[in-house]
C-alpha cells in the first residue's frame, strides 16, 4: 500500500470533495488470467472523476464550453490486489484543493467485500484557448474555489 500521500495536506485548505461510482466486472475487462487488466483502471478511474466533475459543475462540457482545455500532465496507478470477473467494486474519486490552475484527483478502488485494490491519481493543468498553460484559474473555476472553501459544496 501506498505510504506517501499522492498530494501534500494544506494547512488550513477545505476537505477533498468526494464522489464514488459502483460497477462489476465485465468479461471485457478481464486478461486471460481472469483478473482486470491492468490499464483497466484507468478506466474506471475515469469514470469516477466523470461523475464527480458532473456533481459539481466542473466537468468536461464546463471546460469546453469555456474554451479551456484540461489535459492530463500526471497519472499514477498502484496496484494492491486484482480484480476478477464479475466482482464487484467502489471507485472513488477525491478532488484535493490548490489554488494554482490544476486539477488534482486522488482514487481509490475498493472490491465488493470492502478491501482496497488499486490506488491512483491525475493532474491536470489548465490551458487558455490558444493552448497555453494558465498561471490562474480560469473565471468559472475561481468561483467553484469561493464555494467550496467557503463549505457550500460537500
Amino acid at each position: 500500500m501506498r505510504r506517501k500521500p499522492y498530494f501534500p495536506e494544506i494547512p488550513g485548505a477545505p476537505k477533498p470533495l468526494r464522489e464514488s461510482i459502483r460497477g462489476r466486472v465485465r468479461f471485457e475487462e478481464v486478461d486471460f488470467m481472469r483478473i482486470v487488466w491492468h490499464g483497466r483502471y484507468i478506466s474506471y478511474f475515469e469514470e469516477a472523476r466523470v461523475a464527480h466533475g458532473r456533481k459539481y459543475g466542473i466537468g468536461y462540457a464546463d471546460f469546453i464550453e469555456r474554451r479551456c482545455p484540461a489535459p492530463i500532465k500526471r497519472l499514477e496507478v498502484d496496484y494492491i490486489k486484482p480484480l476478477q470477473f464479475d466482482e464487484a467494486y467502489v471507485v472513488e474519486a477525491m478532488l484535493h484543493w490548490t489554488e494554482a490552475a490544476r486539477i488534482n484527483y486522488e482514487f481509490r478502488v475498493s472490491n465488493g467485500a470492502g478491501e482496497l485494490v488499486c490506488t491512483g491519481c491525475s493532474v491536470q493543468l489548465m490551458l487558455d484557448q490558444d493552448l497555453s498553460l494558465l498561471l490562474s484559474p480560469p473565471p468559472f473555476y475561481q468561483a467553484f474555489l469561493e464555494k467550496w472553501r467557503a463549505g457550500e459544496l460537500e
